[in-house]
């Protein structure tokens, strides 16, 4: 009976965890595809949204549970509390054991995050949220250290589709925010400044005093013509 039951919780642990590491790869590469944008729906219908992320998330954390769960009841691997839920206590595999245990408590924190983003603001969310890189980072590394099926041909192909996934995704990510950068960035080349006017020359000042002069005495002598005849008739 013992023997069914070692089989049992261990193979529920198995499956457990590498469904929980698939639909961690599925919510992850749902994120960076709507932070890119790159759904069309001219192409076809909106499948990726918001919804369908929280939704693997939230199934992820599940099979994290079931996961976590039936590794502290396994009577062949006689993992205590502390084995289980505190880094590097447990003798079985330590370093990898510790990376999986870090990254709960990092999921954890993400999902506190998203139930109080109402009140810590959206832009300390964002910045939490980030760390999704970091938990599928280390859960992987966790699953490779320590799954017993690494070595299977089945789960290596799962390990190198999941990092191509993510990591063309991230890849384009990054350059869809660099270049938003460049466009935002205002060139720094120089304005076209007009060309001074030139010098006027010493000399060239002086001849306008006689032009305005000489136009002056002539208005004036006008005038004193157009007198003339007038005191001439008084007389």
């Amino acid at each position: 009976m013992s023997t069914i039951w070692q089989t049992i919780t261990w193979d529920v642990a198995r499956a457990g965890g590498f469904t929980a590491y698939i639909l961690l790869t599925l919510a992850v590469a749902v994120g960076l595809a709507l932070s890119t944008q790159l759904q069309s729906p001219r192409r076809w219908p909106r499948l990726l949204n918001s919804e369908l992320h929280n939704f693997l998330t939230l199934l992820s954390t599940i099979f994290v549970g079931v996961h976590v769960l039936a590794v502290w009841i396994d009577p062949f691997t006689h993992f205590g509390w502390s084995a289980v839920f505190i880094p590097f206590v447990s003798s079985y595999r330590t370093v990898w054991m510790a990376l999986g245990i870090v990254a709960l408590y990092l999921g954890i924190a993400i999902g506190i995050s998203t139930w109080l983003r109402p009140r810590i603001g959206y832009t300390w969310w964002r910045r939490l949220h980030v760390l999704t890189l970091g938990v599928y980072a280390l859960a992987t590394a966790h699953w490779i250290g320590t799954g017993s099926d690494t070595q299977t041909w089945w789960a290596l192909a799962i390990y190198v589709i999941s990092g191509v996934l993510v990591g063309s995704l991230l890849c384009w990510r990054l350059l869809t925010a660099t270049g938003k950068r460049k466009k935002h960035t205002p060139s720094h080349t120089p304005l076209h400044t007009p060309s001074p006017a030139p010098a006027r020359r010493a000399d060239a000042a002086p001849q306008s005093a006689p032009r305005t002069l000489n136009g002056a005495g002539a208005v004036a002598a006008r005038g004193q013509g157009q007198k003339q005849p007038e005191v001439a008739r008084v007389r």
